[in-house]
């Protein structure tokens, strides 16, 4: 499956740990300015994440009504993620 998945933490947050193969890291903060990079792919299904669910659902609403077509929440977080992280900056 063809998707984006996007981090939605703080930058701070994010160089600590991140789910391996994170595309962007488009923080809560400045959600209107940074999604900017990704906006001209409103088709393709998007996947975002934060630390328990809860930043990222906000996110993914904001998105649905910016115009994107699938977005899904992480709902659990990376909290709960069991599968391979990566920290530092790339």
């Amino acid at each position: 499956i063809d998707f984006n998945l996007v981090d939605v933490r703080e930058w701070m947050e994010w160089n600590q740990q991140r789910i391996v193969g994170t595309d962007y890291l488009i923080p809560t903060t400045s959600f209107y300015e940074t999604s900017k990079q990704i906006e001209d792919q409103k088709d393709k299904t998007v996947i975002v994440y934060c630390l328990t669910g809860s930043r990222s659902a906000y996110c993914q609403n904001v998105m649905i009504d910016m115009g994107w077509k699938q977005v899904s929440n992480y709902t659990s977080g990376i909290i709960a993620f069991n599968g391979p992280v990566t920290s530092g900056e790339e």
